[in-house]
């Protein structure tokens, strides 16, 4: 017999022979059980995944002598016809070769006659999405009412090219990629039955490389059978494929720990000069992060690291020798750099920038730290106060201020605090409804004790817009859950506070006449600096943290 390359030699001819998508071959076989098989059926999915084998399965399996059964005998008439795509009853067309209307045509031509053999014609289209739009139009009647006894299959790797009228006409299946271990163990079987002695890290490369497709891996692992023979060592197949090996990712993740830049870029080099695939090797150091990512927070890194083809001491090691911030910030580094190496003209080179980025990886500081720090710096409001004495107290006594004035002062005091709820409120909203940035900028508060908060309004149009309803409540809601009691909200114009805003427009108001605001600075009766105003603002701390210890704000 002729040589088969092991796709087609090893494909599966019974639902139990394949690999994976369990659970559309447990929907498949309760439809042939319960008799409950539908017209059209939609196999979508990346390349390699078993929608084409699962098709001829299911054909199989409804057109058997011993059927329908929910497993095929692979050995009847018509399991050989099917398997051998010489059966007259289930024909298997390529939409790639044929797009056009007249092929539909000679479909719905031949769609009304019985079966010649079998029980069922099954119509089975690979690669559907290439039709054309007018082959897909012509097929929609046919699915809407088709004929008894009838079943189409479409197979797919593109789902989002199919019409809307044909997939609700469908009952659709999507199948997914394969995992490494099982593309490892069907390999395994394969290797056995050739007698090929391979190592299970050989495997778990060709596996890799295979990305969740079945035939691909089940191609590689040809090539790589017929560079070395019937005993695969794992140098050959990091020839073959042109991969680096693990023994090169573990020294690479040594020269970061040492800072030795120029060692990175003089294994990427050597890489290169060799053959390697850079592709393949950033991919590959990716995986390796996250390995050692999941060494680093993992309790127990064996259960979810597979110990055949990571050392997972090893790992263990290199990953204590960082922060879990600095394998977060290098995995990062990498996958964009991953991206853009396959933009661009130049991936050797965006690969060593990349590798001499990641020796600049250092641990995240915490913002509130730095804050609480610069604040330990600076001196108190009290000592601001004294060192910074207002003249006009020097030169007459302080003036009393109303009762009135003498009742808001404190209540504004905290509300401009950092730590009080009011600010913590109006900072909340803010972030929630930015436009309440501008809208609480004009207005102060009046009162806010017990289950009331008293806002006033420097302007009636403001005060207009935040009456709407839903800007009360998302104010009261908000206020509710920093205080953690249910609030009443009161909003009023404040007294002459049109007039005020007018003579602001034209500049005539003076300073000591302004209104304060919510989040402004009041100045004193005696028209000295406040204590509030000698404070350092948080906008100011952060800045000076920047200033200090360097870095941006990224968020």
């Amino acid at each position: 017999m002729a040589y088969q390359v092991s796709a087609r030699k090893w494909r599966p001819q019974k639902f139990s022979e394949l690999v994976g998508q369990e659970h559309i071959v447990q929907t498949l076989t309760n439809a042939i059980e319960l008799d409950r098989v539908s017209h059209a059926y939609l196999f979508s999915g990346t390349r390699g995944v078993g929608k084409t084998t699962t098709a001829r399965i299911f054909a199989k399996a409804l057109n058997c002598e011993k059927g329908p059964a929910t497993e095929p005998c692979d050995a009847c008439v018509f399991c050989d016809e099917i398997r051998e795509g010489r059966s007259v009853d289930v024909q298997e067309i390529d939409g790639a070769s044929n797009t056009g209307v007249s092929e539909v045509r000679d479909i719905i031509d031949n769609v009304n006659y019985a079966a010649s053999a079998c029980a069922y014609k099954v119509y089975i289209i690979d690669e559907v999405h290439m039709l054309s739009r007018s082959a897909f139009n012509a097929l929609l009647k046919t699915l809407e009412e088709p004929p008894p006894k009838v079943v189409f299959i479409f197979a797919t790797t593109e789902q989002r090219k199919i019409p809307e009228t044909i997939l609700s006409r469908c009952q659709s299946f999507e199948f997914k990629p394969l995992s490494q271990k099982q593309i490892v163990e069907q390999l395994r079987v394969i290797c056995d039955q050739e007698k090929i002695q391979i190592d299970s890290r050989s495997l778990g490369e060709v596996a890799k490389i295979g990305a969740g497709s079945m035939r691909d891996a089940q191609s590689l692992l040809d090539q790589v059978i017929a560079y070395c023979g019937a005993e695969v060592s794992h140098g050959a197949v990091e020839s073959v494929l042109g991969v680096v090996g693990h023994s090169a990712l573990e020294t690479f993740v040594q020269h970061l720990i040492d800072k030795d830049a120029g060692a990175l870029l003089a294994l990427v080099a050597n890489a290169a000069e060799n053959g390697k695939d850079l592709n393949f090797f950033c991919r590959d150091l990716i995986e390796y992060f996250r390995d050692l990512l999941f060494a680093a927070v993992a309790k127990n890194p064996e259960t979810i690291l597979d110990g055949q083809i990571r050392d997972v001491e090893k790992l263990k090691q290199q990953a204590g020798q960082f922060h879990v911030d600095q394998l977060h910030q290098m995995f990062r580094v990498l996958s964009v750099a991953e991206m853009e190496m396959k933009r661009s003209s130049l991936p050797q080179a965006v690969f060593e920038m990349a590798a001499i980025r990641l020796t600049d990886a250092r641990p995240f500081r915490q913002i509130d730290e730095l804050i609480r720090k610069v604040g330990e710096m600076q001196p108190g409001p009290a000592q601001a106060t004294q060192a910074i004495p207002s003249d006009d107290s020097k030169k007459k006594p302080e003036t009393p201020r109303p009762a009135s004035v003498a009742a808001e002062a404190p209540v504004a005091e905290t509300a401009r605090s950092q730590e009080s709820p009011w600010e913590q409120i109006r900072m909340q909203v803010c972030e929630k409804k930015p436009p309440f940035q501008h809208y609480l900028s004009h207005c102060r508060v009046r009162a806010f004790e017990g289950d009331s908060l008293h806002l006033e309004f420097d302007d009636s149009f403001t005060l207009d817009l935040v009456k709407d309803e839903d800007k009360q409540s998302i104010i009261r809601e908000t206020a509710e859950a920093v205080c953690g009691r249910p609030i009443k909200l009161k909003l009023s114009l404040r007294p002459n506070g049109s007039a005020e805003a007018k003579t602001q427009e034209t500049g005539k108001t003076s300073a000591a006449e302004k209104a304060p605001t919510a989040s402004g600075i009041e100045p004193s009766a005696s028209g000295a600096p406040s204590k509030k105003q000698m404070s350092k603002t948080e906008s100011e701390i952060i800045q000076n943290a920047l200033d200090i210890f360097g870095g941006v704000v990224i968020r």
